[in-house]
């Protein structure tokens, strides 16, 4: 990972990494709450060898007393000095273990003495004890050794109390702000451990790096999330320039440029898991297509959870199915889609219990011939490829294969590397991947399209901070006059322009192309050249 990917990392997972530091720093004022205060009480000593008077004298004297420092050291935080202590307080030598502590400062023949308890008075009144115990053990020790050595019973050196211990104001435990800090660290280092062991483990697929680095395919397209346009079609708004509609219109684009040597005729569009959105994709897909010029048939060969008859309220009894099984012809199942150019939809028709039975049989190829023969280009609309084998038969017979991937983290990277993996087993070709519901960047949130006919660029007033351009003054009342103004002049050119047609309900009887025609002639209605089947438009002429 790269420093981005840390970044990112940390904008995903920062509550948890803030959760877990709040949480340490909690149980560490905790902790400091419970503790019971400690006290620290020191006294110092001071080590004197008898010497005689000369430089050198004096001089041997001083080092002779560093030399025993150490020693003396030892013997204050030794038993001898602590069982001294208990007997002159009257306590228990196991009740003072650890809380006698001598120091030696550096280059000095100086001796510090503490001594550590709960209590502030106690602990002055170990350490002045200690310091005393000290004296007399020393005492008793170099008088012993000079008397062996010497036969004289004066010793050479001696201790003496320069500073009595005085009962401490302050306990030196527990610090408040030192197990703050220790504690803010701590799970500081937690929080970002989990949250980069989280991203270790979690196999989600976020964002189109994700994606990317999964798979060599092109991205074709990307579509952002839009909780309000899901799983509706761009039929009302394919006049528009609106975000999602121009998506679309780039992805035409882009497969007409991933198809440049030609022989694109059926287009499979899949996903790996259910929910990713390819349904929604294909059939906006064949709208654009359509919008183009091209005669378009959308086929629903989901066969288990079909969409596409609710998408544009159409007929679904009669449909794929009923074609393959030899029922009705293609011509007759097909659909046209009033006001979505050279459009036709062929349904699913009834569900049958052997779907990847019969979208890999001969007959599917047969009718998929038909379909690229009467129709420039097809787009089948097929299962997701995750444990369903449908859409691996579809795709050795399509002409390419378009797979389309959810980036807000439904789609796992083990599914997506098996999509991919089911298709290059068989050989199909992917055209490349659609990104669907992708999160939209905040430098992208407030762009949007906002272009003006001829007829309402002569209506807007051109204006500069608050000024007309005869050079008075915009008033409030002036502004809200012009507002009105341009609301019934809109409301008057929404009257005048004529209604689209509607699409055909469910409800509505299913007709051939031919019938169609002759219910229009009938009503006087003047028929389409764009829509219908091309037999339709054959018998017309």
């Amino acid at each position: 990972m790269d420093l981005k990917d840390y970044v990112r990392i940390f904008r995903q997972r920062w509550l948890i990494i803030v959760a877990i530091t709040a949480g340490v720093a909690a149980l560490a004022h905790g902790y400091t709450l419970i503790t019971k205060p400690t006290f620290q009480a020191t006294g110092q000593l001071f080590v004197a060898v008898k010497s005689g008077d000369s430089v050198g004298d004096l001089n041997q004297g001083n080092a002779f007393a560093q030399s025993r420092v150490a020693s003396y050291v030892i013997l204050a935080t030794g038993s001898m000095v602590r069982d001294m202590v208990a007997e002159r307080l009257d306590l228990e030598p196991a009740a003072l273990s650890g809380k006698i502590v001598a120091t030696n400062p550096a280059k000095s023949v100086l001796i510090n003495i503490s001594a550590i308890d709960t209590d502030p008075v106690a602990a002055a009144r170990i350490a002045n004890t200690a310091s005393q115990a000290l004296v007399d053990l020393v005492g008793d020790v170099e008088r012993n050794d000079a008397a062996a050595s010497a036969s004289t019973e004066t010793s050479p050196v001696g201790l003496a109390v320069v500073q009595e211990a005085a009962v401490p104001g302050a306990p030196i435990a527990p610090n408040t702000l030192q197990n703050l800090a220790v504690g803010i660290l701590i799970g500081l280092a937690l929080g970002v451990g989990t949250a980069l062991l989280i991203e270790v483990l979690d196999t989600r697929l976020r964002g189109r790096t994700a994606i990317e680095k999964l798979s060599a395919v092109s991205i074709l397209g990307t579509f952002h999330a839009e909780p309000a346009e899901t799983n509706q079609l761009i039929l009302g708004s394919t006049e528009s320039y609106s975000r999602r509609s121009e998506s679309y219109r780039q992805l035409r684009t882009h497969l007409q440029f991933a198809t440049i040597d030609g022989g694109l005729r059926s287009l499979m569009v899949t996903s790996s898991v259910p929910g990713e959105g390819k349904s929604t994709t294909a059939a906006n897909l064949a709208l654009v297509l359509a919008e183009a010029g091209n005669s378009v048939l959308l086929v629903d060969a989901d066969l288990r959870r079909p969409r596409q008859h609710e998408m544009f309220g159409l007929e679904g009894a009669v449909g794929l199915t009923t074609v393959l099984t030899g029922r009705i012809s293609l011509e007759d199942a097909a659909q046209t889609v009033n006001g979505a150019g050279s459009l036709a939809v062929l349904t699913s028709g009834e569900l049958p219990p052997n779907p990847s039975e019969l979208l890999g049989s001969a007959a599917m190829e047969r009718a998929l011939n038909e379909m690229e023969r009467t129709f420039d280009i097809v787009i089948i609309d097929t299962p997701p490829l995750v444990n369903v084998s449908d859409p691996t038969a579809v795709s050795t017979l399509a002409s390419g294969v378009l797979l389309v991937a959810a980036a807000d983290g439904r789609l796992h990277r083990d599914q997506l590397q098996q999509s991919l993996e089911n298709l290059n087993f068989v050989k199909a070709k992917l055209l490349g991947i659609v990104l669907n519901r992708v999160e939209l960047a905040r430098s992208e949130q407030s762009y949007s399209y906002s272009y003006y006919d001829s007829a309402d660029a002569k209506d807007v007033e051109p204006r500069k901070r608050g000024r007309r351009t005869d050079g008075k003054q915009v008033t409030p009342r002036l502004r809200a006059e012009a507002k009105d103004a341009e609301r019934a002049k809109r409301r008057k050119r929404t009257e005048a322009k004529p209604v689209a047609p509607r699409l055909r309900t469910s409800a509505q009887p299913l007709q051939s192309a031919p019938e169609q025609q002759q219910a229009q002639r009938a009503d006087g209605a003047a028929v389409p050249p764009e829509q219908g089947t091309r037999r339709a438009r054959r018998s017309a002429a």
